[in-house]
């Protein structure tokens, strides 16, 4: 193949899957990042480690009517949010075109389409920052797309205020912190007004500094609003400080969270996500609740109801049965990936929620799509797998009466879909 030029012009014709701009070049297609369709450019082209072609723009040459200002001054060089510069028109319908185009990839249409979701910005929950020591100065900031250079931001359009008045209160303790030239990452969860903060990295280097940095990190929980600050190693973890529990409601349920717990990026997005649940329930009391997490789902279920809870994580099977205890409540460990609830199990809900990672649960559902159960509601955050896992309960008999878009990860290429399906006689 020959190589392509270091410079070209290139009209941009769509937006890929994932947010970059495509464009016909002098050797293929080759994908632009932060463009948008109609833009005219001048990029330089490279191939990357998967021989794939992509642009760096030089200069937008005649920009697109699908085109805005970004809003935040950190878009050119941070690597959070990819789509600030498509205007919100064309942004929401690329995001529903994206859904539309996956399920009919599959031959699947929903019988209704629900009214989408789109939430505003600046009220995500979770955040992890990244400090590194760089020639002697400590960096802590998020990575640039496709590098290994963290931006040292100071502001965010999508982060909850709150985490980054708390990023500007670490500032004095990052010295402790930033020992050796590994990355360290620092994770906060904004949970009823505090932060569950997660530590992923090389932290320890021997008793002594343990000693010391384990007194640096109370005081850092004295005066800064964090609740709690745990150390993540592996697949395990470990409390170093507990200024007090960290709590949260789901439905009738108050469930203390192990470290690590995984929420809804977003407190609106998780109530808007819970609501869908609810409001497609069908008459009957006994539910099921699949990849049930900490009990984003369960505890609204409750409200209606006897529920049995399947989920993998140890620690959250033991914060859930403990919060449940006394309640109409089972909680079960399992792996559905490997180990998926029966049909025999199924059969005896009157619905079932399924939440699975982006994955999806391919397993799982041709169990389900066996099963009796007449409601299935899924949620996910993928809408590729949703698509394909919605094929295989089609094929067992169930038709898919409503879809829902959800977007609560904003100005980036993910998105969360609620899908309805009703067991055909």
């Amino acid at each position: 193949m020959s190589i392509a030029p270091k410079t070209c012009s290139l009209s941009i014709l769509s937006l890929g899957p994932k947010g970059d701009g495509t464009a016909k070049g002098p050797n293929g297609w080759v994908y632009l990042e932060r463009t948008a369709p109609l833009d005219q450019v001048r990029a330089k082209i490279h191939r990357d480690k998967l021989g794939v072609f992509r642009g760096e723009v030089i200069d937008i040459v005649q920009p697109s009517p699908h085109r805005q200002t970004p809003p935040c001054v950190h878009f050119d060089h941070c690597g959070n949010c990819t789509l600030q510069h498509l205007t919100p028109e064309f942004y929401q319908q690329w995001k529903l075109e994206l859904v539309r185009e996956a399920f009919l990839k599959v031959g699947i249409k929903p019988q209704k389409w629900l009214p989408p979701i789109f939430l505003k910005n600046k009220n995500r929950r979770r955040v992890t920052f990244t400090l590194r020591k760089n020639q002697g100065k400590v960096v802590l900031g998020y990575y640039q797309r496709r590098s290994q250079k963290i931006s040292e931001i100071s502001s965010c359009e999508i982060a909850l205020p709150e985490l980054f008045q708390l990023k500007e209160t670490l500032k004095p303790f990052l010295p402790f912190l930033a020992r050796g030239l590994e990355p360290i990452d620092l994770s906060f969860q904004w949970v009823n007004h505090q932060a569950d903060m997660l530590i992923t990295g090389p932290l320890f280097k021997g008793a002594k500094s343990e000693t010391q940095l384990l007194s640096v990190l109370r005081d850092l929980s004295q005066i800064a609003p964090i609740g709690r600050i745990s150390l993540r190693r592996e697949n395990s973890f470990k409390i170093l400080v507990e200024k007090e529990p960290i709590k949260k409601i789901f439905g009738s349920l108050e469930v203390l969270l192990p470290p690590g717990a995984f929420l809804q990026p977003t407190e609106e997005g998780e109530s808007a996500l819970v609501a869908a649940v609810t409001q497609a329930l069908p008459e009957g009391n006994r539910f099921g609740d699949l990849f049930s997490g900490c009990g984003t789902f369960t505890g609204a279920l409750l409200n209606h109801g006897e529920v049995e809870a399947f989920e993998s994580s140890r620690d959250a099977v033991k914060a859930l049965s403990l919060a449940g205890k006394n309640k109409n409540l089972k909680v079960y460990q399992s792996d559905l990936f490997t180990h998926p609830v029966s049909v025999k199990t199924l059969n005896s809900f009157d619905a079932v929620v399924f939440d699975p990672p982006r994955a999806g649960c391919i397993e799982q559902a041709k169990q389900m799509a066996r099963s009796q159960c007449k409601t299935l509601i899924g949620i996910s955050c993928n809408p590729a797998t949703m698509a394909r896992d919605a094929k295989i309960l089609s094929q067992g008999g169930y038709q898919l009466k409503s879809l829902q878009v959800v977007d609560q990860f904003f100005w980036s290429h993910h998105i969360e879909v609620v899908g309805v399906f009703q067991k055909q006689r």
